[in-house]
């Protein structure tokens, strides 16, 4: 291979092309380790190489200007110049790179590529030098820029797609397939989101927008076969020196640790913490919810207005001691009017038919933080100036309206603290970029709109739910730390897959957000609710809450909850007992609904764990397999933490299950009898622990839906003598944790520690001391 050494060295070669002109051939390759690399050439091109193969080859660079387009496949947008090799160190480490300048009849554009030495990625960027005008291609799902900008279909290299695109965090457009076969257009445009490319092994690549995530899609040209990133396609005019980059992260240890990886290359871009989920009381207790499928969803108990019926439940919950910390409120507390069937929000405060006697009554009443439903705003709202209000909005013309200003904000979660709100739910994210146009002419319009948001939100103490959001929502909220969690699929009760957040959780929990999977029913049977259904399995409805890391919202009528299975999700105060990490797909799943075939599960394959102490215990939940499958011990979303271990489950989810069982890279899995909805298999996976010469594995809290959580054991101590366990929970409340012991055949004998809580909310059990001994 030709190498800048070798062309300097040798002073370049060069040809003559056409008799016209010369080309160097001077081709820079950008390596980054040993299998990850781009090769460009003087001429603009590019390749995405893995282990020296093409995996991704480049497509024309194209912008808009004038009203037309200029592309280097018609030589209308001219290379003026290019730099071979460039140099430079980030916060990412070293890199080095290409530039190249062009020339759109006057207007003066830069693309650049760099690759990073330390880390597999490369950032692709955009630079407008001199600032265009006429940009908009009239269709906000096009682009008025493309690069990079990389071919498909036909003559791409045989590689799977994982497309997260459209509302609940990519999960409504979400598509799978082979990308050298793509044969209708991605969902693309607004509802275009993060680009995942793999091949049968697991070798992944990560694309997406590394900023401007309100402004930036990709639009795929199925004329020309090609997907292309840039600034979206209504767009008018580009100031100068505006920038905007495309993000490429490469990882070879499967497609979760790929997303896992570039989330933290986006974070630590953006130093975004995972703080606002970590102290968001709805994400970390357990509440009630009256939202889209929840039983008093628009409509109180009869005879009832909201007020009473709220008040019911409080009653209900607390005569029956279920710890429900908080209340949601959701559309039909607030004054709404036209355009659309649901109406847009007038005033955000209580309708005087809804709460009679206000909010901050309730509030008063029950002392429970609430979580408040928000849509988007009618153009008759009175805190408009254009309708005598005080704040700054932008009307579109046809009914809504958006804030633009930050002491709107300001004063609107300023007065929702004073009646108890705790997190702002802001819904209907989609609607106000899709069907509000000003926000597609517009670079800042959106960005600024979500940055006030949560500005206004930091400042009052407030955290925010995003609902309905595309994926640049959830991008966005990369620049917005008080964004905690993000709904993962549509509304319950809505669809049949409607649980199945197994891939949508993996995106949000990449950008430190917490995934949610909407409320549930925990009684099948509710009586005169207004779907005219029933829940068939609400156990998998409650595992999947507790699993998803997100909130836990039970939504059923007065009367008709089930308390074990409530119970089963908290500690007595309603702490949920979450694992380390959302349950996600694992990646043979995802490789499977791409090339099809036998390469792995037929049906939903999740794994997740909690990490305690250095010691990883595993959780596998499996359901709605058409057949069989063998679960091998590396393919959990564990990495290497998971060492050999016991795996075993609990008769109450799963009553036909078998004993304990080793579970090591000799010894998989079986998942059988997880065939349909009302069937799974849902295990656990504690290590074996050596002590002196017993071989031990802690079973742990039986009674509870994850019996080893990282929210009820603090601590875990071994030693050649003794193992130890410091628990944590409500003064007072029993906690009945098991230790066993292995015997041949991996038989166990197990230890129930009955452990009570002590004052300080704490209780520490040990082997030496017995299982009567634990305080």
């Amino acid at each position: 291979m030709i190498t800048p050494e070798n062309c300097r060295r040798k002073r370049c070669i060069f040809f003559v092309l056409n008799l016209l002109f010369l080309l160097t051939v001077c081709i820079v390759e950008s390596v980054t380790g040993k299998e990850f690399s781009i090769v460009t050439d003087t001429t603009g091109r590019y390749t995405v190489q893995v282990n020296g193969k093409a995996w991704l080859n480049s497509g024309p660079t194209f912008f808009r200007a004038n009203s037309r387009v200029y592309s280097t496949s018609d030589e209308s947008l001219k290379l003026v110049s290019s730099t071979a090799s460039i140099h430079g160190v980030d916060i990412f480490g070293p890199w080095s790179g290409s530039t190249f300048n062009y020339s759109a009849d006057g207007g003066h554009v830069e693309t650049s590529i760099r690759v990073y030495e330390t880390i597999s990625a490369a950032v692709f960027t955009q630079v407008f030098v001199s600032g265009l005008g006429q940009t908009s291609a009239g269709d906000a799902y096009k682009v008025v820029s493309g690069f990079p900008s990389i071919r498909v279909g036909n003559g791409s290299a045989a590689l799977g797609y994982l497309a997260f695109n459209g509302l609940f965090t990519g999960w409504y457009y979400m598509e799978t397939g082979r990308l050298d076969r793509v044969s209708k257009r991605l969902h693309d445009g607004l509802d275009s989101g993060p680009l995942v490319v793999f091949d049968q092994d697991g070798r992944t690549l990560v694309m997406s927008p590394f900023d401007r995530f309100m402004a930036a899609s990709y639009w795929h040209n199925t004329v020309d076969q090609t997907v292309n990133w840039g600034i979206m396609g209504r767009v008018g005019s580009i100031p100068q020196d505006y920038t905007y980059s495309t993000v490429i992260f490469y990882e070879s240890r499967g497609i979760n640790k790929a997303v896992e990886g570039w989330g933290e290359l986006l974070r630590l871009k953006y130093n975004r913490k995972s703080s606002s989920r970590d102290l968001d009381p709805s994400v970390n207790y357990i509440g009630y919810y009256t939202d889209n499928g929840a039983y008093y969803y628009q409509v109180p108990e009869v005879g009832k207005n909201f007020e009473d019926t709220l008040l019911g439940v409080y009653n209900y919950s607390s005569k029956n001691h279920i710890p429900y910390r908080y209340l949601q409120y959701d559309d039909w507390f607030y004054p709404t009017a036209g355009p659309t069937s649901y109406g847009a929000t007038v005033i955000w405060d209580a309708k005087p038919s809804v709460f009679p006697h206000g909010l901050r009554f309730l509030y008063n009443a029950t002392k429970l933080p609430v979580v408040a439903h928000n849509r988007f705003w009618s153009d008759k709202t009175p805190y408009a100036r254009q309708n005598g209000g005080l704040y700054n909005f932008v009307f579109d013309g046809h009914g809504t309206a958006l804030p633009d200003d930050q002491s709107f904000w300001d004063y609107l979660f300023a007065t929702a603290k004073s009646w108890g709100l705790v997190t702002y739910e802001q819904d209907w994210l989609d609607y106000q970029i899709k069907d509000f146009t000003p926000a597609q002419d517009n670079l800042e319009l959106g960005t600024r709109w979500l940055r006030q948001m949560g500005e206004a939100a930091e400042r009052t103490g407030l955290f925010l739910q995003y609902c309905m959001a595309l994926p640049r929502h959830i991008l966005a909220s990369l620049e917005i730390p008080s964004v905690s969690q993000a709904r993962a699929s549509i509304d319950y009760m809505l669809s049949p897959e409607q649980y199945k957040i197994g891939i949508s959780s993996l995106f949000a929990h990449a950008l430190g957000i917490a995934p949610f999977k909407d409320n549930f029913w925990s009684k099948g049977e509710q009586p005169g609710n207004r779907y005219h259904k029933k829940e068939l399995n609400p156990r998998l409805q409650a595992i999947i809450s507790l699993l998803s890391t997100g909130p836990v919202g039970v939504s059923d009528r007065i009367g008709y909850s089930d308390f074990d299975l409530i119970m089963r999700l908290t500690t007595d105060d309603g702490l949920l007992l979450k694992p380390s990490r959302p349950a996600t797909a694992i990646d043979s799943q995802i490789i499977q609904g791409a090339f099809r075939g036998n390469i792995g599960p037929k049906g939903e394959v999740w794994t997740t764990f909690s990490d305690i102490s250095g010691f990883t215990f595993g959780v596998v939940l499996a359901m709605r397999l058409s057949q069989p499958y063998t679960l091998k011990f590396e393919e959990g979303n564990w990495g290497s933490k998971l060492k050999p271990s016991v795996i075993y489950s609990s008769d109450y989810f799963m009553p036909s299950a078998r004993g304990p069982a080793y579970f090591n890279p000799d010894s998989p899995l079986p998942l059988n009898n997880c065939s349909n909805y009302t069937d799974l298999c849902f295990y656990y996976a504690s290590p074996i622990l050596r002590i002196g010469k017993m071989n031990l594995y802690i079973r742990g809290e039986m009674a509870k839906a994850l019996p080893v959580s990282p929210k009820r054991i603090r601590s875990i101590g071994v030693s050649d003598v003794d193992l130890s366990v410091e628990l944590s929970g409500t003064p007072g409340e029993r906690v009945d944790f098991e230790i066993c012991q292995l015997r041949d055949n991996s038989a166990s004998k197990c230890t129930v520690y009955a452990c009570v809580i002590s004052h300080v909310g704490k209780a520490r059990l040990s082997l030496l001391r017995g299982p009567n001994e634990c305080r």
